[in-house]
């Protein structure tokens, strides 16, 4: 079973550039990559992809989502690669990671977040990519140092696009001064400043 606007291809389900403003019912549940970039999708389900549970491959870039469900990834603890991009969520539930502790890529890139929950990384022991690029990261708000501090510590993960992925721990930027996000110090920010 496939559904009907996707395509399928053993345990390769492409839902791309379909004009989709859902996630489709009838996915296999033994899909291993699952691509629904290039949709209109507003909002997930909660719960929408818990009978995934053997997905490496989720791909959700270039939607319109603004907000995550709290647990929506939760089941998918095999996931490897997560595409986040190119979107308009402003913030990340806490948590929302956790259960993700194989992941290799995640992107995030793109968005609109403006820091990301404290300790929303710490499970992510396999990472090798992340992108965090092209958001308005708010450097004067104190929740900006758990970001400052991750960057600064995984370094050599932090990634930009160039076609290809390339190593570039300074492409997290503040919003407003485009200074990086990992030369931020705790002096220079705020809790008053938080919104």
């Amino acid at each position: 079973a496939c559904p009907s606007q996707c395509s399928c291809s053993g345990t390769h389900v492409n839902c791309e550039r379909k004009r989709l403003t859902s996630v489709p019912a009838g996915i296999p549940t033994n899909a291993l990559n699952l691509w629904l970039n290039d949709n209109q999708i507003t909002n997930l389900e909660p719960g929408v992809f818990d009978s995934l549970t053997q997905l490496t491959v989720l791909d959700l870039g270039t939607n319109q989502l603004q907000a995550l469900p709290e647990g929506v990834f939760d089941r998918l603890v095999n996931l490897e690669h997560l595409g986040l991009c190119c979107m308009k969520l402003t913030e990340l539930p806490s948590g929302a990671f956790d259960k993700l502790t194989r992941l290799k890529q995640l992107g995030l890139d793109q968005n609109q977040l403006k820091s990301i929950p404290h300790g929303a990384f710490d499970r992510l022991s396999s990472l090798t990519h992340a992108y965090l690029f092209g958001n308005p990261w708010d450097c004067e708000c104190r929740d900006i140092m758990y970001l400052r501090n991750w960057v600064a510590d995984h370094t050599s993960i932090v990634m930009r696009w160039d076609g290809k992925a390339v190593n570039d721990p300074d492409s997290a930027k503040c919003a407003g001064t485009n200074t990086p996000v990992r030369a931020v110090t705790e002096a220079s920010t705020s809790p008053s400043k938080c919104p």
